[in-house]
C-alpha cells in the first residue's frame, strides 16, 4: 500500500474519532486532568510557587498531545472490546509522558527523585550531579522528545484502529 494511502486512512480514522462529541469531551477532560497534574507536581516541589523553566507553549503542547493520545486510546479500547482484540497501551503512555514531563518542567522537583533513583542503581555523587545538570540544561529538549513520543504513539494507535476495524470478530 503506498505511503499516501496509509496517511489518508489514518487521517480518516483521526477524523472519525474526533467527529464524536464524546471524544472531544474526553480530550477536554484529559487536558484539565493533565494540567492539574503538572500544576500539582510543580507547586508541590517548589514550596507553593508555580515556577516553570521551559516555555509554556511546550507545556501546553505536551498536555494537548497527551490528551489526544489518551482519547485515541479510549477509542482503541472500545474498538478492541467490540472486536475482541487485546491491547491499548496509549492511555498508559500518555499518563507516563505527562507525569515525567511535569517532573522535568518543574524547576527542581525532578532532582531529588532522579538522584535517588540514580544512587539506588549505583551511580556516584559526581555522576548524579552531572546527570541532573544535563537534565536541567536540556529540559526543553526532553519535553520535545515527550511530545514526539506522544505523536508517534498517536500514529501507531491510529494504525491499530484501522487494523482492528478490518478484523472479523472472534468468538
Amino acid at each position: 500500500m503506498p505511503a499516501s494511502k496509509k496517511r489518508d486512512t489514518r487521517a480518516r480514522a483521526f477524523a472519525q474519532i474526533f467527529a464524536s462529541p464524546f471524544y472531544i469531551a474526553v480530550v477536554v477532560a484529559a487536558i484539565a486532568v493533565y494540567y492539574e497534574l503538572f500544576h500539582y507536581l510543580i507547586v508541590s516541589s517548589n514550596d507553593g510557587i508555580f515556577l516553570v523553566t521551559v516555555p509554556l507553549y511546550l507545556i501546553y503542547a505536551l498536555i494537548f498531545t497527551a490528551s489526544l493520545l489518551f482519547a485515541t486510546s479510549v477509542f482503541a479500547v472500545g474498538k478492541s472490546v467490540k472486536a475482541r482484540y487485546a491491547g491499548a497501551e496509549g492511555g498508559v503512555l500518555s499518563a507516563f509522558t505527562s507525569s515525567i514531563g511535569g517532573l522535568v518542567v518543574g524547576c527542581s522537583c525532578y532532582a531529588p527523585i532522579f538522584s535517588s533513583v540514580l544512587y539506588a542503581i549505583g551511580f556516584g555523587t559526581l555522576q548524579v550531579s552531572s546527570a541532573i545538570s544535563f537534565l536541567g540544561a536540556y529540559q526543553s529538549w526532553f519535553v520535545v522528545v515527550f511530545i514526539a513520543a506522544n505523536l508517534i504513539f498517536i500514529y501507531y494507535q491510529l494504525g491499530r484502529i484501522i487494523r482492528i476495524g478490518g478484523m472479523p470478530k472472534r468468538g
